[in-house]
């Protein structure tokens, strides 16, 4: 068992998905909390849930794909299910490049423990057709 706070395994697997986000060969737009990089800016909440703009964990360009990237941290600590967590997911997946008509991908970083929940959730909550956008990441530093 951890002795960490969930803020502190929250920041844990923020740094993960920066360094998942570089090997794949994105470019770093911004990271929440994450020394040498900016904050994330603030996606357009386009009507779901609270209504208000969300910011992402990371926020990264795909130049292969040329589409943008989203990565959320989830401990899975009642944070998968949460009315902000759903909003974010909408919001999310709601985004579209104006220059390429592209959705952007959103990936999400969990404990491997907490992916059968997530998968459950998404399947329940998300439509499906931005089932294809989401990219669920195990986390390698963090087991339970």
């Amino acid at each position: 068992m951890s002795l960490r706070t969930d803020a502190e395994q929250h920041h844990l697997l923020v740094e993960e998905l920066v360094v998942v986000f570089r090997q794949l060969g994105y470019r770093i737009l911004g990271a929440d909390g994450v020394e040498g990089l900016p904050p994330p800016k603030k996606l357009h909440n386009d009507g779901y849930g609270d209504q208000r703009d969300k910011m992402p964990d990371v926020y990264a360009f795909d130049e292969k794909e040329q589409r943008y990237v989203i990565g959320e941290a989830k401990t899975g600590r009642g944070d998968l299910e949460t009315e902000h967590a759903l909003t974010q997911y909408n919001v999310f997946l709601d985004q579209f490049d104006r220059s390429t008509g592209r959705q952007a991908r959103l990936y999400v970083i969990l404990p491997e423990s907490r992916i059968p929940e997530f998968n459950s959730l998404i399947t329940h909550y998300i439509h499906r057709e931005y089932w294809q956008s989401i990219v669920v990441v195990r986390s390698k530093r963090w087991q339970e």
